[in-house]
């Protein structure tokens, strides 16, 4: 997917599918476990394909908790859906036909490029603040830390 086409579908949708979401981390647990027969079978193409098996087995199943743990902050209501969103995810926030099943999560924030657009308006210049430096008092005999103890007085 192009740029362009990637930024105009993040324009106009703000919703994260659940569904959608969870069967792609299915999809990613499943690579895994293949991934993980064909070597414990020794079925690997090649000696650099099996050495580099067990690392990508770790990188998947690190990806799917990552995921799987930013997806529970957002149904808890600790980060927003927009955080969640990419393009395997997308969906039109309003239900269509058919979409019963699915959980939409939705972002409580303006679409990105809104954000962006009204950053750049909303923008003025700040005035710099001047550092007011206070008078050191001189320290008072009570305050003031206890002398070393020169050689005579050890």
């Amino acid at each position: 997917m192009s740029g362009k086409n990637m930024r105009s579908l993040r324009s106009e949708s703000s919703a994260v599918s659940l569904n959608l979401e969870l069967a792609n981390l299915e999809h990613a647990l499943r690579g895994a476990s293949l991934l993980a027969e064909l070597l414990a079978n020794h079925d690997l193409p090649d000696e650099e394909t099996q050495r580099m098996a067990p690392h990508c087995i770790s990188a998947q199943l690190a990806l799917v908790n990552a995921r799987l743990r930013q997806v529970g902050r957002v149904i808890r209501g600790e980060e927003d859906a927009e955080m969640l969103w990419a393009p395997h995810n997308a969906i039109n926030p309003s239900p269509l036909p058919g979409d019963d099943g699915d959980m939409r999560l939705v972002s409580k924030s303006p679409p990105l490029f809104a954000r962006s657009l009204r950053k750049a308006v909303e923008r003025k210049p700040r005035a710099r603040r001047a550092v007011k430096k206070r008078p050191e008092k001189p320290l008072t005999v009570e305050e003031a830390p206890p002398a070393p103890l020169g050689p005579a007085a050890r």
